[in-house]
């Protein structure tokens, strides 16, 4: 068995030995060989052909570290690579906090090193804790180059570290020293960010330059709150090489197998990135996408059979899966600028608890729970705490309930209260309630399919009525603030009003932006650029088109929130099973049976979100297959008139 395999074989013991607890609260994922021996290869490749080193991983001006080691997989693939060549590095340096994972990295990689020659230091420490936690990394003057598998663990053990908290800075500030205006930025304390901050600065104080070479969560290619965080490695580091390696359970997928390659839920990239000693002109960013089972990915990292993309390190990093918005799109206003106030939408953590279809069955759960229902407590969530609130709300409950827009032509009902809900927008229900209305998009979709985070809503939606992926979360943006103030900017919509000559109030600008969302021209057209931020809406350019767009919008938003006619179709009995839609045929099929008959095809072709038709039946079938008909009608509309705009040319 060769050495890799070896110590590969050493970690699935480790992860039997591990509980499950344990291993997620430290974030442990262990390495495949052929990811391992990837990036061991590619690290080698880049010091010979962009820092001139012929001995490559074997320079003897090389210092190598494996800053997360485990049991040693990357250390093991360093040597088994560079023992191919004529010399040695400087130094190769393991560290570790855990002792456990340092000894088994030595009982195998160890004694290889030792009977080879290889410099190798196994160390238990905190990479983290300076820029120089061991000796071997001290020395400025020298080629560093950092490899390895990071914690895979969002809640980071290094949260408090006072050093990585500095470093992250960087990345929590735009190119202009402006600190980011999100109010949720969490993520870029994730520990996979923190060692990706703590390799960089390593590399950027070499002065002969390095290399970083590391596989991580993939969330920082197009996550809209780490844009800080690529355009700093943009600056920083001469050439980016990314592969991305998809596998995410967080979003919506398209056909076809995307495995995960370590079996965890985020997307995973490899990214190999090198710094010059002096800068070279502008950075080179190539991304590969690799797709398909676990097994192919691996086999083509084996092969490298990879295909490369040039990319612009200035915008978003993930591979596009659309088309390229027209140059005009990027000079309108996003829907965030036209409408101040929005909120993400409310979010329980609990919907099993606190949501029902009717108040009687809502509050026979709350009863239950009250009574003592057995429910597990989460680090933001004391059930015993909360069922002393409960009880106190059943005596008097009808402040907190009230009607919510759950998915798409579903309203339920909610028990809304902070002790029972993670998250429930006071200031958004409140805004809602005054105006009767709200707008639903979302700012990111990273998601497979085709884009279609647009909708309304009377009541507050949740904020899973687009998708119940993490990576699609609904955003509402209601016609009027809290206070009660036009939910309008006011600049723009003066600088509109000079231009159409009429008045521009919230509710018709809102309906204009709801036909443009809706308009498949639109959403074709501008797919790629919709996934990374919020959508933006061009501003009308006279009275009369705004009046005609808007018109459209209203029916869309008729068709989404008011009762429909039922639709004329066939019913028949069907036991339960799977649901499938024969599209063209205008069939639902259950249990393998024909269950519903007579469905014109653009109702079933309907997707709002990443919910279709067939999500949003619930116990009136016609009814709601008739409401999902208006609403496709109206949007067939507001898509021929938006088409006829002609707006949508490249200049």
């Amino acid at each position: 068995m060769r050495l890799v395999e070896r110590v590969e074989a050493s970690a699935r013991e480790r992860d039997a030995a591990l509980d499950r607890e344990t291993a997620r609260a430290r974030g442990v994922v262990h390495t495949p060989a052929a990811i391992a021996r990837f990036i061991a290869h590619a690290a080698d490749l880049a010091l010979r052909e962009h820092l001139d080193r012929r001995d490559g991983i074997a320079s003897d001006d090389v210092v190598l570290v494996d800053p997360a080691t485990g049991p040693g997989v990357f250390l093991a693939a360093l040597i088994e690579h560079g023992t191919s060549h004529d010399g040695r590095p400087r130094a190769c340096v393991g560290l570790d906090v855990d002792r456990d994972a340092i000894a088994r990295a030595d009982a195998i990689v160890g004694a290889t090193a030792r009977e080879l020659g290889w410099p190798l230091r196994l160390a238990c420490g905190d990479a983290l804790a300076s820029l120089a936690p061991v000796r071997e990394l001290e020395d400025d003057d020298v080629v560093r180059v950092v490899i390895g598998n990071p914690p895979w663990a969002a809640r980071s053990a290094n949260r408090d570290a006072r050093f990585t908290e500095t470093l992250l800075d960087d990345f929590r500030r735009d190119e202009a020293g402006v600190a980011l205006a999100e109010r949720k930025i969490g993520v870029l304390s994730d520990d996979y960010v923190r060692f990706v901050r703590w390799s960089a600065e390593l590399v950027r104080r070499a002065r002969r330059g390095g290399v970083i070479a590391m596989v991580t969560n993939a969330s920082f290619l197009d996550g809209p709150v780490h844009r800080a965080m690529r355009a700093a490695l943009g600056r920083w580091l001469d050439r980016i090489d990314v592969i991305d390696l998809g596998g995410s359970s967080l979003i919506a997928r398209g056909r076809g197998a995307d495995d995960n390659v370590f079996g965890v839920r985020p997307s995973v990239a490899i990214t190999i990135g090198v710094r010059a000693p002096q800068r070279r002109g502008a950075t080179t960013l190539r991304i590969a996408r690799i797709e398909g089972t676990r097994d192919a990915k691996l086999d083509t990292l084996s092969r490298g059979a990879l295909r490369w993309e040039a990319h612009d390190v200035a915008g978003p990093w993930r591979l596009a899966r659309g088309r390229r918005a027209p140059a005009i799109y990027r000079s309108w206003p996003g829907l965030d600028a036209w409408m101040p106030f929005h909120r993400e939408g409310l979010q329980t953590n609990r919907d099993d608890l606190v949501i029902a279809r009717d108040r009687e069955a809502l509050f026979a759960s709350i009863d239950a729970f009250a009574r003592g229902a057995p429910r597990r407590a989460t680090p933001h969530w004391d059930p015993d705490r909360a069922r002393i609130v409960a009880r106190d709300l059943l005596r008097d409950p009808d402040a907190h309930v009230r009607r919510i827009a759950y998915r798409p032509f579903d309203e339920r009902v909610a028990l809304v209260h902070p002790a029972l809900c993670h998250r429930p927008r006071p200031e958004l229900a409140r805004a809602i309630d005054t105006s009767g209305l709200a707008l639903v998009s979302a700012r990111k979709d990273r998601g497979q399919l085709a884009w279609a985070c647009f909708g309304a809503a009377r009541v507050l939606p949740d904020n899973c009525w687009l998708s119940t992926r993490s990576s699609c979360r609904a955003r509402a943006f209601p016609l009027c603030d809290p206070e009660g103030a036009p939910n309008l900017d006011v600049d723009l919509a003066r600088r509109t009003e000079d231009t159409i000559g009429a008045v521009l109030d919230a509710r018709t600008f809102a309906m204009w932006a709801l036909a443009w969302m809706a308009s498949e021209p639109y959403r074709e057209t501008c797919d790629e650029a919709l996934r990374t931020d919020y959508p933006r809406i061009p501003a009308p350019r006279d009275a009369a088109e705004l009046q005609r767009i808007a018109g459209h919008g209203e029916a869309i938003a008729r068709a989404l929130i008011e009762p429909a006619a039922p639709l004329a179709i066939t019913i028949h009995e069907a036991r339960p099973g799977r649901v499938r839609a024969r599209e063209d045929e205008g069939v639902i099929e259950r249990g393998g049976a024909r269950w519903i008959e007579g469905v014109p095809p653009r109702a079933l072709r309907l997707v709002i979100g990443h919910h279709t038709a067939l999500a949003c039946l619930a116990d009136a079938p016609a009814a709601i297959l008739g409401a999902i008909d208006a609403t496709a009608r109206a949007i067939d509309g507001a898509s021929r008139a938006i088409a006829e705009l002609d707006v949508l040319r490249d200049a």
